[in-house]
């Protein structure tokens, strides 16, 4: 989960060209999705399956809008198609559909305009492969579609392909959900535990090479302080409440070097506290350190780290020297791309479907080094994750009008916040004693689920999910 931070930014004129500015960017590599201030969807790159909403061409160089979808309040990349959740909770789809990967009952191959997939109006996050999709509730709820080979949908017996979402499991406290390009499934509860499904690529979902798939969510550890993820291709990057970062699989994309055995035994990323990471195809990862600098591991036989190389990496190296990193986002197969805080766009990797935006395509060469993007910004930067818990009591839960957040932290001046599942700080209030009791009002929000986080400092200190009635 993330904290929004708006900031004003523009870039200069070149060219003649106006700047383009995003609330938000999405990427998988091929093709890249930003949301315009009005609620309108751009996209560029790749848009042979009809992702970018026109197939005619397979390539699309500059940002153009994507089939006149409006009213959009999130955007997910899929690896071949684009999935939009309005303003209205409404759940949208487009592009490839083999295995029914857009969950709208229907054999077409590829849409190039989009369908609503169900009538449900509660939608929060996407999590696309490249042939199922996992999707979250406000209620909590995970949901399922597309082929399910390796039980990726959670329902067992596995069978060729769920054409419409199937709510996976019963549970209703997931927070957050996170898939790889293949056959795996995580997703993260508000408790701090790691729930995954699916393929056990690389034994990273139970230590037993035996073992090919799991049917249901199973919990991975004992660790109840997890508050992020992000699936690689056989590897998987967790975060805990105190920033630290940690990984488990196979493959170099782990960044713990190569004399650590395989498995789910989680190890540690250096000694490093980390604002922002990502873990991509092909053994690749990236994060942004809290001071600002960003970071590489993994495969780099074509130079898709991004550090001015082709040598492999076992453990980070730093790209460049900048320190004005906010985010990264790896992408499938080479490209990458990456935020600074002055709201810049960067990529590296292969630029042959028109992936950096910059008006070229078929590019055959790698760039092993960032590349800025001109005339494209974002002001929707990260902030810290979501953390720990404490000692805290919020009551009552499910809750009308007011919740009571009674807490005994041992620490003053710590910072009661509360959030909807899209990140959004909504009510906050400062805890100067150590102890106490404060209500929030919350009789202005719609019904559905959201998340408490008291935090002191950079460390959150409690975290759980709050139901409005």
């Amino acid at each position: 989960m993330k904290n929004i931070l708006l900031i004003l930014f523009l870039f200069g004129i070149q060219n003649s060209i106006e700047a383009q500015c995003y609330k938000s960017l999405h990427t998988r590599g091929l093709h890249t999705l930003g949301i315009k201030s009005n609620g309108t969807l751009w996209g560029w790159g790749r848009s042979n399956e009809g992702q970018l909403g026109n197939n005619t061409l397979p390539t699309q160089p500059l940002p153009a809008p994507v089939a006149s979808m409006t009213n959009v309040k999130n955007v997910y990349a899929g690896v071949l198609n684009t999935f939009v959740i309005k303003n209205d909770g409404t759940l949208w789809g487009i592009g490839d559909n083999r295995y029914n990967a857009l969950g709208v009952n229907s054999s077409t191959e590829n849409f190039t305009t989009f369908q609503q997939i169900t009538t449900a109006n509660n939608w929060t996050k996407i999590a696309a492969s490249f042939f199922f999709t996992i999707g979250l509730k406000t209620d909590g709820t995970i949901w399922g579609w597309g082929i399910d080979d390796q039980n990726q949908t959670g329902n067992p017996p596995s069978s060729n392909s769920q054409n419409t979402p199937i709510q996976i499991g019963t549970a209703n406290d997931w927070i957050d959900i996170s898939v790889n390009n293949a056959s795996t499934a995580f997703a993260l509860k508000a408790d701090g535990t790691l729930w995954g499904w699916g393929a056990n690529v690389g034994d990273v979902l139970v230590p037993a090479s035996n073992v090919y798939s799991l049917p249901v969510p199973t919990q991975i550890n004992t660790v109840n302080t997890w508050v992020k993820m992000s699936v690689g291709s056989s590897s998987i990057l967790a975060q805990k409440a105190d920033g630290t970062l940690w990984a488990w699989g196979t493959g170099i994309g782990r960044g713990v070097g190569t004399t650590l055995p395989p498995g789910i035994i989680p190890y540690q990323i250096s000694t490093a506290t980390w604002k922002n990471f990502s873990a991509g195809d092909l053994s690749k990862s990236f994060g942004v350190k809290t001071d600002g600098t960003l970071w590489a591991w993994g495969n780099n036989m074509n130079g898709q780290l991004g550090i001015g190389s082709t040598v492999n990496q076992s453990v980070p190296v730093q790209i460049g020297t900048d320190t004005n990193w906010d985010s990264v986002q790896a992408g499938r197969d080479w490209t990458s791309m990456a935020i600074k805080t002055d709201g810049s766009i960067w990529y590296w990797g292969q630029n042959y479907f028109g992936e950096f935006a910059n008006g070229s395509d078929y590019g055959l060469a790698y760039f092993n080094t960032p590349q800025l993007t001109p005339n494209i910004c974002v002001t929707t930067l990260s902030t810290a994750s979501f953390e720990r818990e404490s000692a805290v009591l919020m009551y009552p839960n499910p809750a009308s009008g007011t919740v009571q957040l009674q807490y005994n932290l041992g620490v003053s001046h710590a910072t009661a916040q509360l959030y909807d599942l899209a990140g959004r700080l909504l009510a906050q209030q400062t805890l100067d004693a150590p102890q106490g009791t404060v209500p929030f009002s919350i009789s202005s929000y719609a019904a559905g689920m959201y998340i408490m986080v008291v935090k002191k400092d950079n460390l959150i200190l409690y975290q759980h999910k709050l139901i409005i009635n």
